[in-house]
């Protein structure tokens, strides 16, 4: 059969990591779910088309073919072609142009959204769900542009995506993310593992298809329930109100904090009631939770690691020493964070009670002392 290529459309994708040269590999997967969501509207089409016939024709999806022959630049300009093959034996006159015509209703749809209007009813519903499927990469300020410069332009980003699944009553909602937490089980003969979520304590359950995430995820185990926190970009799914319900696959996992600042909090939590010649009492695995989130706000804001020891009364103290002054955070058992800068050079005190959930503000508080005092 003769063969040849032709355009197919025209993507440009923006924000984000697309404002780089270059297409990130992790999102060479989307180009396949939309090959698979044009495939799906056109069976759909089809059907509708031919009501009295229950299949479409032996080689229906096979007939189509993306190839990404180029990427241009200008944000990120992938250029797809359709390979097409001698199809009249497959299709009548009416049907040629069915793959191509799913194009265009796919971006119709958008439209549809875009103006407020909804998902047209006349879009085949057995494709709802690969449409939703198609972008879960997206990270919140990247989008999709279809037909960019042109009067028929139209975005698609992850609130379309969460508004094609809201009018579709689609309750699951499939998005690759970084879900933070800590492994709590492993099951290494049925590809299974139980997650505690940072985010409201929740244990999950999630599923890996690669074997090679096994010993990372047994080093992770939490054992004594102080194993350090993870982020793992996983695919998951959430709720429509954005709560991970489980997690569907795991893509890698690492280690939140330095391995230094974790194995530092687990020393803390082995310490046993009068730790202090006698008193002293245990640090709570929720104190040490606490103060592992202020850790992780620290790092993230590229604060310098602090000093951290455990105090009589069972919390958790970080220090910053330096010639000109000093700055501690003492987190309490009673949910209080207890902030204090000190100059050496004219004793002057600053002294502020936070509750531990102000991550910010408490940063803010230790970068200003910081600034101030650091050689």
């Amino acid at each position: 059969m003769a063969e040849e290529s032709r355009a197919f459309g025209s993507w440009r994708l923006r924000g984000g990591r697309y404002e780089d040269p270059g297409l990130p590999v992790e999102v060479l997967a989307e180009f396949a779910r939309y090959e698979r969501l044009i495939v799906d509207v056109a069976r759909g089409l089809y059907k509708q088309r031919h009501a009295s016939r229950q299949r479409v024709p032996r080689g229906f999806a096979s007939s189509f073919s993306l190839r990404l022959s180029d990427i241009r630049l200008g944000s990120v300009i992938p250029v797809l072609e359709r390979r097409t093959v001698d199809t009249d034996a497959l299709f009548d006159d009416r049907d040629a142009g069915i793959f191509e015509e799913a194009r265009i209703v796919i971006e119709d749809a958008l439209r549809s959204i875009q103006a407020g209007s909804g998902i047209p009813r006349t879009f085949p519903p057995h494709a709802l769900r690969e449409f939703s499927r198609f972008g879960r990469s997206l990270r919140d300020d990247e989008f999709i542009e279809f037909e960019s410069g042109t009067p028929e332009a139209v975005i698609y980003s992850q609130s379309v995506r969460r508004q094609i699944h809201e009018q579709a009553r689609l309750e699951r909602f499939e998005i690759e993310t970084l879900v933070s937490g800590q492994i709590v089980g492993v099951s290494a003969d049925k590809g299974t593992f139980e997650f505690r979520l940072t985010r409201g304590e929740r244990v999950v359950s999630g599923r890996f298809s690669s074997d090679d995430i096994v010993a990372d995820l047994k080093q992770y185990l939490d054992r004594s329930t102080m194993a350090p926190t993870v982020a793992i970009n996983a695919v998951a799914i959430q709720s429509m109100n954005e709560d991970i319900i489980e997690i569907q696959d795991v893509l890698s996992i690492e280690p939140v904090l330095p391995s230094a600042w974790s194995e530092r909090l687990a020393e803390l939590h082995d310490l046993q009631a009068g730790w202090l010649d006698g008193i002293g009492q245990e640090v709570s695995r929720k104190v040490l939770r606490e103060a592992e989130s202020l850790l992780l706000e620290f790092l993230d804001e590229q604060v310098e690691r602090p000093y951290i020891y455990p105090t009589e009364d069972g919390g958790v103290q970080f220090e910053w020493p330096y010639s000109a002054g000093e700055v501690t955070v003492t987190v309490t058992p009673g949910e209080k964070v207890e902030a204090y800068a000190f100059s050496k050079e004219d004793d002057r005190e600053r002294e502020k009670v936070f509750h531990w959930r102000q991550l910010s503000e408490i940063t803010e508080f230790v970068i200003g002392g910081i600034s101030e005092y650091a050689d």
